[in-house]
């Protein structure tokens, strides 16, 4: 099985020879590895050129003007000469044995039905200089063709494109990524392409995410338009039929439609689905979603009964102890809520809305931020 590799690159001077150094290392070979220049502004292109001359392997493609990172993966998409591509980011790098497993589980998944259109590892997030940042391991799990595309929807797990091993007839068959979608494009593909066939999952952290300044003003717009703008795309009960369709028990199934109703706007509606609410299970995740419904219909009083409630049977539950403090400091507690601000960034490092909210305390004319949806395990960084 050839592996063909596409990169788009942009103003990526300073990591573009690791993540080339990373490729080239693989033990798995690599056909073919595809970079394709979106006319930035630094030296990348005389890298690449330079690194090209010692391993013919690199082709460099010329874009005739900027037009961004979906267009260029696009470009590579059609001009890639196999049936599976590995897609990377010009600032990530990868475990030498990354491409060797992902083949191996592909492999193993061949005969099932509908065929695999991709292969996603597990991650783990670096500063800029490589360092992997403590507690920011971020793994998914193997699904059931039926069970991904609602699961997507709720939280999304790809958390980059890079190590993402694709087929590439599905890629193209669903017009490859949006170039004219601006927000999470990366995961707005995703969930195209998990409607066209099974998604195959590789449960090693062996792609390194990289997170620099560059990237860190870019992610932090995203993710703060991200899951809206793809929820703005399919419809309340194309949604509900996606998460209800997945093997979880009904009450998970219905907490995880309740935050997206939320996200909605469809907060009513939302609230009315918890009261079918009883096992204990899910307890918790009732009382942080009653808790989001009164902050959202202005009940401040019964909102923070319901954080005292769940923090009295987890006392570490990051989004309770950060939507506590910030209630307590609107009522001018602000001493207790500095306690809860710092116990919640002690138990969720990089959480920055309590570090946000931390600072706010401080200023005169504070401008405190919520959080309307329960805390991923490791969360992501944007610094």
């Amino acid at each position: 099985m050839k592996i063909s590799v596409v990169i788009p690159l942009y103003n990526a001077e300073k990591y573009i020879v690791e993540t080339l150094d990373s490729l080239i290392s693989q033990t798995y070979p690599i056909d073919e590895i595809l970079v394709v220049d979106d006319c930035g502004t630094d030296q990348s292109t005389a890298i690449v050129e330079k690194y090209s001359m010692l391993h013919p392997v690199v082709r460099l493609i010329r874009q005739s003007h900027n037009q961004g990172g979906s267009a260029a993966r696009n470009r590579g998409l059609a001009e890639a000469r196999n049936a599976w591509v590995l897609m990377m980011d010009a600032d990530d790098t990868i475990h030498p044995d990354l491409l060797k497993l992902q083949v191996e589980q592909l492999r193993r998944y061949m005969e099932i039905e509908p065929q695999p259109v991709c292969v996603h590892p597990a991650y783990v997030q670096t500063d800029e200089n490589g360092n992997v940042l403590d507690n920011s391991e971020y793994r998914g799990q193997q699904l059931s063709y039926e069970e991904t595309f609602g699961s997507l929807l709720v939280r999304n797990y790809i958390i980059t494109p890079s190590g993402l091993l694709l087929n590439r007839n599905a890629a193209l068959k669903i017009g490859g990524y949006k170039a004219n979608f601006f927000v999470s494009e990366d995961a707005e593909f995703i969930l195209r392409l998990s409607r066209e066939g099974t998604f195959v999952y590789v449960d090693e952290p062996y792609v390194y995410f990289r997170r620099h300044e560059m990237s860190i003003t870019s992610d932090l717009k995203k993710a703060s338009q991200a899951g809206k703008a793809i929820l703005d795309i399919y419809s309340i009960e194309e949604v509900k039929e996606a998460v209800f369709r997945r093997n979880f028990t009904k009450e998970r199934n219905t907490i995880d439609f309740v935050t997206l109703l939320y996200q909605f706007n469809c907060y009513d509606e939302g609230f009315s689905y918890l009261k079918s609410i009883n096992n204990g299970e899910f307890e918790l995740s009732k009382y942080f979603l009653s808790g989001i419904y009164y902050i959202e219909k202005n009940e401040k009083n019964f909102a923070q009964q319901m954080f005292e409630k769940l923090l009295s049977i987890q006392p570490t539950h990051g989004a309770a102890l950060n939507n506590l403090g910030v209630l307590l400091a609107l009522h001018g507690e602000k001493r207790r809520a500095d306690v809860l601000f710092q116990e919640a960034i002690a138990q969720h490092p990089g959480y920055m809305d309590a570090a946000h909210n931390l600072v706010e305390l401080k200023s005169d004319f504070p401008s405190f931020r919520f959080t309307m949806r329960e805390l991923r395990e490791n969360l992501l960084r944007y610094k």
